[in-house]
């Protein structure tokens, strides 16, 4: 019977370790995210979603893909790897531009679901690109996958 190599105790890698703290860590990116959106909005005095006609699920659906790609982005992330962590650099780039386009990409399919014609979609997207409510999400999301070392460092001890 072959043996598995052993493994190391001071920092145990697996899948349900991992699976926790992406968990973890897209909630809290969805509560600082909220939390960013409300005091961004209070600032500017303007709406995160602008549009009268939008209906109550286009910013929580915008917000929910942001959490997605975070979540998938630090699971990614937290795979085995030979030799210490580096700072992803490129992780937290990829991870900053998937959110910056695919958030106001998903409240324009929501948004033109409600409206009658398809080049509202177009708008959409055009005008949520410039947002800073988006541009926040995305360099927030940047900000976690750069810290996702200093996270991965972390552990927890029954006390």
């Amino acid at each position: 019977m072959a043996e598995s190599p052993p493994s190391d105790p001071v920092r145990p890698r697996s899948f349900s370790r991992a699976l926790l703290i992406a968990v973890m860590v897209a909630v809290l990116y969805g509560a600082i995210l909220m939390a960013v959106d409300g005091f961004v909005s209070l600032l500017i005095d303007r709406d995160v979603i602008s549009e009268r006609d939008a209906g109550p699920l286009v910013g929580p659906v915008m917000a929910v893909a942001a959490l997605s790609v975070v979540f998938v982005s630090v699971l990614g992330g937290l795979r085995p790897a030979p030799g210490p962590r580096r700072i992803p650099v490129g992780r937290a780039s990829a991870t900053t531009l998937i959110v910056y386009v695919v958030s106001p990409l998903t409240g324009a399919i929501v948004y033109v679901f409600g409206q009658d014609r398809i080049l509202t979609a177009v708008e959409f997207f055009g005008k949520y690109l410039a947002s800073p409510f988006v541009i926040a999400s995305a360099a927030l999301a940047g900000l976690v996958i750069l810290l996702l070392p200093v996270i991965d460092l972390s552990r927890s001890r029954a006390r």
